[in-house]
């Protein structure tokens, strides 16, 4: 297995083209386009230039506000990077979907016939999504019925503020529309750090009164009752941080007798009610559950994510041979007010390593190996061969 990964800032195609390009091999497997601030006929046309200057058995991208390469972040300039990967002994299924598609996908057995890949398979999924028009939550939850305990990573495209404006690439296929992804099975291990950018507060409660998304009593009291608890034990600190970046950890497993930090898929706090002392989230959830209050900020985006790269690197002593980098456009300079946050920290606790990626619109990875749609999150894919 082998990656290269190339970054350019130019502006026309050829040139783009030609930067990418140096220093590729004859051919390669598999390649992974992120193109940030230019428009779609100048993102189809390197596109198509890249295909016939590289030899490579496909081809899937995206737009983007920003990109990510081995050593640089750029946000909201015009950006292109690629990574080529060789994959021996891998089976790389490309596939493409539209929302009519999706709805056509009833069981299983649908997705097995619609992909040709199996459970069985262990298959793990890099999927690229337009945010618009595509039902990402149906996708993931038809993922983690049919596809159980397998990974599926990837992000939104974010090169569009409107529907139409965005483009997915799958070989020679352009979609305005829809996803298109990659399955990946054989001698191939993708190991995925999902870090969501917070820390917990206070302690874990018992949802004990729910109504989909609206938790009405944790541990028999109101919610918000509950919180004020929490609050007033808090720092200064704390509390100012509350009104501004609180947030609901629901636990993944609750056989646990202990939680730390990836063991909860964090949801927003989008709503308390005063009379009731209810809470909306950003999920549904169910009586039983277990939860803990979160906080974001910029030291606790960064301590976890370092946290979580060096418990990776704690149990695989080999460095990755590459990686997909698939970040929040709200992260970057906007939470860390530096450049390169997120890139740096993977090249200092697991590189140096092959990168690439761009900030989307949201972004996919498992917790707990269910898979899910999360918000200012930094989902990192990293290849090894089994």
């Amino acid at each position: 297995m082998e990656f290269i990964s190339r970054i350019s800032k130019a502006t026309d195609p050829y040139r783009i083209v030609e930067e990418l390009s140096t220093g590729s091999a004859d051919s390669y497997d598999l390649g992974f386009l992120f193109v940030s601030e230019l428009n779609k006929l100048t993102i189809q046309e390197i596109a198509l230039l890249l295909r016939k200057r590289i030899k490579m058995g496909h081809l899937i991208g995206c737009s983007s506000c920003g990109v990510i390469g081995t050593e640089n972040e750029i946000e909201r300039k015009p950006a292109s990077v690629l990574i080529l990967g060789r994959f021996p002994g891998v089976k790389i299924v490309p596939f493409s979907m539209r929302q009519a598609q999706l709805e056509a996908l009833k069981t299983p057995e649908d997705w097995y016939n619609f992909l040709e890949v199996y459970p069985s398979e262990s298959p793990v999924f890099i999927v690229l999504p337009d945010p618009f028009a595509f039902d990402m939550n149906r996708f993931l939850d038809c993922m983690n019925k049919g596809y159980p305990h397998c990974s599926v990573m990837g992000g939104m495209a974010s090169g569009g503020f409107e529907p139409g404006e965005n483009i997915l690439i799958l070989d020679q296929e352009q979609l305005e529309e829809g996803l298109v992804g990659v399955v990946l099975t054989g001698d191939i291990l993708i190991e995925a750090i999902v870090s969501q950018g917070c820390r917990p507060i206070g302690e874990t409660f018992i949802v004990t009164k729910v109504q989909d998304n609206i938790i009405y009593e944790l541990a028999g009291k109101p919610l918000l009752g509950i919180l004020q608890e929490v609050l007033h034990k808090a720092s200064p600190r704390d509390k100012l941080l509350a009104q501004e970046a609180l947030f609901v950890g629901i636990a993944m497993d609750e056989y646990r007798h202990e939680f730390k930090r990836g063991d909860f898929l964090i949801r927003g706090l989008i709503g308390l009610d005063q009379t009731s002392g209810a809470g909306a989230i950003a999920d549904r959830i169910q009586t039983g559950q277990t939860v803990q209050f979160h906080l974001r900020d910029a030291a606790a985006a960064t301590e976890e994510l370092n946290d979580l790269l060096k418990s990776h690197l704690d149990k695989n002593k080999e460095k990755p041979k590459g990686a997909l980098v698939f970040s929040c456009n709200g992260r970057g300079e906007n939470l860390f007010r530096q450049r390169d946050h997120d890139i740096r920290l993977i090249q200092q606790c697991v590189g140096p390593v092959p990168a690439a990626g761009f900030f989307c619109a949201g972004e996919i990875g498992p917790v707990c190996k269910n898979n899910f749609l999360h918000g200012f999150t930094s989902s990192i894919a990293l290849f090894y061969p089994k």
